[in-house]
């Protein structure tokens, strides 16, 4: 190499080493077996662990186990097929959190012929939540539509069934002169008409008609409000005295309903001392809080719980907006299921407890209602942890 060729290369160098300690994504190299021959200064900086507990180190203790399999294949992938692979795992932060990160690995052979991967990972878990956030919001739109056409299509035969009912028990009525007059013209006596009705249980039955028939209209009446934004009017409440109410409500109905015993479970109140009052609208609020709660309640008293059941209500203030923790440390739920949570008639309980609809119009209320966010962290056997987040500003 000539003394020019040199100082072209050690500039060329110097250079790249200058690009690559200051950038922001982490710059790092695997030999083939996986362990960290290199990474740059933004190892320590995105991550918070030292460069030097990775140098030597597998990449194996840093990705999350779920993950190892996923990134594995994507190394020899690379290797086999000499082409740059891309892969999106979790990765351990010094704080004890995993966040998700996407890596670009390619084949290189050095001066020296030794084979690595050199790559570089960014942090992408923002991005993946505002994905998701995003695929849920378009879900909701495209359902809500569905569900509004849904509820008015079965409202008008509903409607029939109901009423018709109703005129099965005012045409056997011995208290209107009609039903007495065409009794008699056919030559019935209408008292022993009702007695043999009464007999083989006819009118047990279409009180049953009326029963199933009110509550398919509840159900339609919460289809029609998670498709349209309500229009109530907010108020500016003290939100910890809100939460307490709550909690009382959901006591009173265990003493109606008998399924589960808030007596068992250990409440817990953290509440933000420094909280304004907050713009929302009392009913539709405490309707979302009470579904959670129930839905924790009843979670952890169909789970062999070997801890003391607790729900803890909490409360902060984060950039412009009140945060309202509901966290329980029951069963927790797969992935699969969180992501599915707050869609219309998705019920992880058996046919005939639930209608499915409880969290889609509690997310309808919050995201519409109060142009807030409600989100669910779970893992199974690790609870769950529902936040609600409203704006400090009220409803345009």
């Amino acid at each position: 190499m000539s003394a020019k060729s040199a100082e072209i290369f050690f500039k060329s160098e110097s250079r790249y080493r200058t690009l690559v300690e200051n950038s922001c994504d982490i710059i790092f190299s695997l030999d083939t077996e996986g362990n960290f021959t290199f990474v740059s200064h933004a190892w320590k900086t995105v991550l918070g662990h030292d460069r030097g507990d990775a140098v030597g180190h597998n990449f194996r203790k840093f990705i999350h186990p779920e993950d190892i399999p996923r990134y594995e294949t994507s190394i020899m992938t690379a290797l086999q097929t000499n082409s740059a692979q891309e892969v999106t795992y979790r990765i351990h932060h010094a704080d004890g959190s995993w966040r998700w990160h996407t890596s670009r690995g390619t084949p290189h052979v050095d001066e020296n012929g030794v084979l690595t991967v050199i790559g570089m990972a960014y942090d992408v878990t923002e991005r993946l939540r505002i994905e998701e956030i995003m695929t849920q919001t378009e879900k909701m739109i495209m359902i809500s539509g569905m569900a509004a056409g849904m509820a008015h299509e079965i409202n008008n035969p509903l409607g029939a069934i109901l009423q018709h009912a109703q005129n099965i028990e005012r045409r056997v009525s011995t208290g209107i002169p009609a039903n007495l007059k065409a009794a008699a013209e056919v030559g019935v006596d209408l008292d022993l008409v009702r007695a043999y009705l009464q007999k083989r249980g006819i009118f047990d039955f279409i009180g049953h008609i009326r029963t199933a028939g009110m509550r398919a209209s509840v159900i339609i009446s919460n289809m029609l409000y998670f498709s349209r934004r309500s229009e109530s009017g907010a108020e500016y409440i003290d939100l910890s005295a809100l939460l307490d109410r709550v909690l009382e409500l959901a006591g009173t109905d265990y003493h109606l309903k008998k399924k589960y015993d808030f007596r068992r479970i250990d409440l817990q109140r953290d509440y933000a001392a420094d909280l304004p009052l907050v713009p929302l609208v009392v009913a539709e609020l405490e309707q979302v809080l009470l579904n959670i709660i129930h839905n924790a309640a009843q979670a952890m008293a169909g789970a062999a719980m070997r801890r003391e059941p607790r729900i803890t209500l909490r409360t902060r203030l984060s950039e412009g907006m009140v945060l309202i923790e509901i966290e329980d440390n029951g069963p927790g739920m797969d992935e699969a299921t969180r992501l599915r949570i707050f869609e219309p008639f998705f019920s992880t309980k058996e046919v005939g407890v639930s209608t499915g609809l409880g969290l889609s119009v509690a997310y309808a209320i919050v995201t519409k209602g109060h142009r807030g966010a409600i989100e669910v962290q779970s893992r199974p056997g690790e609870g769950s942890c529902f936040t609600v987040k409203l704006p400090l500003q009220g409803k345009a």
